[in-house]
């Protein structure tokens, strides 16, 4: 048998503790991989010891404060929120159309249901606060019913992109992109004035399909100097495979539900 044991040391400035790990394997499996077996088993023993030193774990370092109930019951409430409540209708009130097309106009189209939307808003913009989004970009109108909410969660301003010019625009970014629900090609454009090279876009829709329209959103942003930071959505139709499609940009896509397929009308959502 071969033992091994790592020993960890914790100082404050005033005082210091150690704890240690340990294992035994057959000599013939030991190896170096073996070491993060007793390392993880070192840093559990000290996170037990340190709760055990700290009257107050607030004094804690954040990665080794036990869970406060209030955090268990925040916790488990967010389980109830954003993504899993967008599920849970999809799954009762979608419908598929003709073409694969998803029909959500009971609850986030035409009939927007905003206590959802609001929820949705939240658990997206937790997961990209972080990359510090100066603006965000979106598709009028259908993108709106989320990026709205997040622009005013995260405190940016909303910039969207028209489908088609107005009078005022005489300067702008323009794109276009395959429209599978239209069957055609369609225009994206953005007034030049509303993008700067400083800004860092997140961009945020309704839908990710197979990616074109997202794909003419980054090709604005680049027009115009920016920096992508990543792509927001409510819902992915995963089997259109948009996420490949947007791989090579090497962004952050997240999306609150995936629809793997739409077998004989029926909406399948990826566990």
């Amino acid at each position: 048998m071969c033992q091994f044991r790592t020993v960890m040391c914790y100082y404050d400035g005033m005082g210091e503790t150690f704890e240690s790990g340990e294992c035994e394997v057959a000599i013939v499996f030991a190896d170096s991989s073996k070491a993060l077996i007793t390392g993880t088993k070192a840093i559990m023993n000290m996170c037990e010891t340190l709760v055990g030193f700290w009257d107050d774990a607030e004094f804690m370092p954040q990665g080794m404060r036990p869970p406060r109930p209030s955090d268990i019951d925040f916790q488990k409430k967010r389980l109830f929120s954003g993504a899993s409540m967008l599920r849970d209708r999809i799954l009762k009130q979608a419908r598929v159309l003709p073409n694969n097309i998803i029909d959500v106009s009971a609850f986030m189209e035409s009939y927007i249901d905003m206590a959802l939307m609001e929820e949705c808003a939240k658990e997206l913009a937790d997961r990209f606060s972080q990359l510090r989004p100066t603006k965000i970009l979106t598709v009028a109108t259908t993108g709106l019913v989320i990026a709205a909410p997040m622009a005013v969660l995260l405190q940016v301003p909303l910039v969207y992109a028209r489908k088609q010019r107005t009078m005022v625009m005489s300067d702008y970014h323009m794109a276009t992109y395959a429209s599978r629900t239209q069957n055609m090609n369609k225009e994206l454009v953005v007034s030049k004035g509303h993008l700067s090279a400083d800004d860092r876009v997140l961009i945020v829709d309704d839908f990710l399909s197979a990616g074109s329209c997202q794909d003419a959103l980054l090709r604005i942003i680049s027009d115009a100097g920016a920096k992508p930071i990543g792509i927001a959505v409510l819902v992915e139709k995963a089997y259109e495979k948009g996420r490949m499609f947007l791989s090579g940009y090497n962004l952050p896509v997240e999306s609150l539900a995936a629809v793997v397929s739409v077998d004989d009308g029926r909406i399948n959502l990826e566990e």
